[in-house]
C-alpha cells in the first residue's frame, strides 16, 4: 500500500525521503553526542591531559638541565676548569645562592665565567620554578582559588602592584627568601609579567656581583 501511496503521490514521496534523511541525520547526531559527552570523551580527555602534562613536565626539565648542568659544564670547559669543580659550584649555588660566587673564586674560576654560570643558573631556576608551580596548580582547585583571593587583596593597592616587584633586590639577601623565595613570592601574586622576572633576575644578579666585587677585594687585600 506505501508503495501505491509513493507512486501515485510525489508530495508524499518527497516527504517520506524527507523523514528517512531526518532519521539518519538524528542518529550521526546522536552518535556524535555520546561519543562528545560519554566514556569515549571523557578517555579522549584524559589523554589529551595526560600528554599536555609529560609535555609539560619534559620543557621543564629541559631548562633546568640545559641552565643548571650542561651550560655551566660549557663555560667550565672553556674556562679549562675541571668537571668536579664545576658541578661542586653547581651544587654550591643552589645551597648558597649569590654568597656561592666567593666559593667559585676559590675554585679557579674567571669572575666573567663565573657570572655567566649564575646568569644561566639564575634564568632557569625562574622560569623552571614558575613551570613547576604553574603545573601544580592547575592540578589543585583549592590552590586556584587561593590565589584568586591573594590576586584580589594585591589588586586594592595600585602602589604595591606597580612598584611591589622592587622589594625583590633586598629579599634576595634574606636568609630562607634568596631567589627561590623571590620566585614563589612572584608566582603567588601573579607577577608573570617580563618587568617583574627582569627584577627578579636584576636582583640575583646584583646580589651575585656584590659577592663578586667584595669576595675581589678581600682576596686583593690580603695578597
Amino acid at each position: 500500500m506505501l508503495v501505491g501511496i509513493k507512486k501515485s503521490s510525489p508530495v508524499v514521496h518527497k516527504f517520506l525521503n524527507e523523514c528517512i534523511d531526518f532519521n539518519a541525520g538524528l542518529k550521526n547526531r546522536s552518535s556524535r553526542l555520546l561519543y562528545n559527552s560519554g566514556p569515549f570523551h571523557t578517555y579522549r580527555m584524559e589523554n589529551l591531559s595526560w600528554h599536555k602534562e609529560i609535555i609539560e613536565i619534559f620543557k621543564i626539565a629541559l631548562v633546568l638541565v640545559t641552565g643548571i648542568v650542561i651550560l655551566p659544564l660549557i663555560i667550565g670547559f672553556f674556562d679549562n676548569i675541571a668537571i668536579t669543580k664545576v658541578l661542586g659550584l653547581i651544587v654550591s649555588i643552589l645551597i648558597f645562592q649569590p654568597f656561592a660566587v666567593a666559593i667559585g673564586l676559590g675554585l679557579g674560576f674567571n669572575a666573567i665565567p663565573l657570572m655567566f654560570i649564575m646568569c644561566s643558573i639564575g634564568l632557569a631556576v625562574i622560569f623552571g620554578l614558575l613551570g613547576t608551580c604553574d603545573m601544580f596548580a592547575n592540578r589543585s582547585g583549592w590552590l586556584h582559588r587561593h590565589l584568586d583571593d591573594v590576586e584580589a587583596i594585591t589588586q586594592k593597592s595600585r602602589l604595591f602592584k606597580k612598584y611591589g616587584v622592587v622589594a625583590f633586590i633586598p629579599f634576595m639577601w634574606v636568609p630562607g627568601v634568596g631567589l627561590y623565595g623571590c620566585v614563589m613570592i612572584a608566582w603567588l601574586l601573579r607577577w608573570r609579567g617580563g618587568f617583574a622576572i627582569s627584577m627578579i633576575f636584576i636582583a640575583w644578579m646584583l646580589a651575585a656581583l656584590i659577592v663578586l666585587l667584595t669576595s675581589m677585594g678581600i682576596l686583593a687585600f690580603f695578597q
